[in-house]
């Protein structure tokens, strides 16, 4: 209620992606406050996910886009998530698309962003990762989201994703591979089978070379989807996905669709937030009457602000949940809020 009532009003009097930013970089360096912060805000309850050979000490985790550059892990440690997933990662870094490029749409409990895979490449997130794992807990799960560099040509996607990957491999406890922003373009291409075939192909070539000559388990990789696919579509990228042996699939990223807002908005990006929860709860379900057979892990995202929306999630077959716009609106207090009903 605290931040509700009073940090949230005075956040929201500034421009959002700048706050953003402070915010941020005051969490990464308040590490004083963390257990304060965890007495507060933790739920404290047990209820262990077990993918592969990843331990997740509950289903609840931060989505990716919201710590790019993975300042501030241990923060999202000590308040009671299981897992942070940072990036998108790209090769090399890049400032993203202009500014401003994040809008609030108070009424709809919303975000639109086409912030464009702004981030500090591989090597300075890398760093990042593997500084923080030395204070984090064992049972805390690092995900790293990859994807292409805005001047790379579609043709040449692939090659991005596979310098992501070997360089983020020791760094990363899973992968994701995010093939979805719309605030790349042309991205989304790479959802059609000709691209997203190789991709995956290659990919997994990687992992399980990497994984041998580390004498290690292979990593697990998940793929980033939009809500925006025809039954068609999805039902391609599930047989895909489990061709290549992938873990599974994160249901979903933002939309392009603009239904039934109730804030005048002509902004383009892409919109998280309340108004994307139906659409990503149908491209869920669609994977879940897929999924039969569990071969793959499907993590539900998009629109969770409280318990029912992460139960209708669980109910739509998704394993994990991982939160976005929600922590923004409703702040720390929405992983109590949501696992301890």
């Amino acid at each position: 209620m605290i931040y509700k009532k009073l940090i949230r009003p005075v956040l929201f009097l500034f421009d959002a992606e700048s706050v953003h930013d402070f915010v941020l970089k005051f969490l990464s360096k308040a590490a004083f406050l963390y257990p304060v912060f965890k007495k507060i805000y933790s739920p404290g309850i047990d209820q262990k996910i077990i993918i592969n050979n990843l331990i997740f000490k509950n289903p609840l985790g931060l989505a990716a886009g919201f710590d790019k550059n993975g300042i501030a892990i241990r923060f999202w440690e000590a308040i009671g998530f299981s897992h942070v997933e940072i990036g998108t990662v790209t090769p090399l870094p890049q400032k993203g698309n202009e500014k401003p490029r994040i809008f609030r749409l108070k009424k709809d409990e919303a975000l639109i962003n086409r912030l464009g895979f702004n981030n500090r490449g591989t090597d300075e997130i890398r760093e990042n990762i593997l500084s923080a794992k030395r204070l984090v807990n064992k049972d805390f799960v690092i995900g790293v989201n990859i994807g292409k560099n805005k001047i790379t040509p579609i043709k040449d996607a692939v090659n991005d994703y596979m310098i992501c990957f070997r360089k983020m491999y020791d760094a990363a406890d899973y992968f994701t591979i995010n093939i979805s922003s719309p605030n790349t373009e042309g991205l989304r291409l790479l959802h059609e089978k000709e691209h997203l075939d190789i991709l995956l192909e290659e990919i997994q070539k990687l992992n399980i070379e990497i994984s041998k000559s580390k004498s290690s388990s292979v990593k697990c990789i998940f793929l980033k989807i939009a809500p925006d696919l025809t039954e068609e579509m999805t039902e391609m990228i599930y047989n895909v996905s489990v061709k290549n042996n992938i873990t599974g699939i994160i249901a979903t990223n933002t939309t392009v669709e603009r239904i039934n807002l109730k804030t005048a908005v002509n902004e383009q990006g892409g919109l998280s937030g309340k108004p994307l929860k139906s659409l990503s709860d149908n491209i869920l379900k669609k994977l879940s009457r897929l999924n039969q057979n569990n071969e793959l892990v499907l993590i539900g995202a998009g629109g969770i602000f409280n318990h029912n929306d992460y139960a209708d999630k669980i109910k739509s077959g998704a394993v994990l949940v991982q939160v976005y716009t929600g922590f923004m609106y409703d702040g720390p207090a929405i992983i109590k809020n949501i696992l301890s009903k």
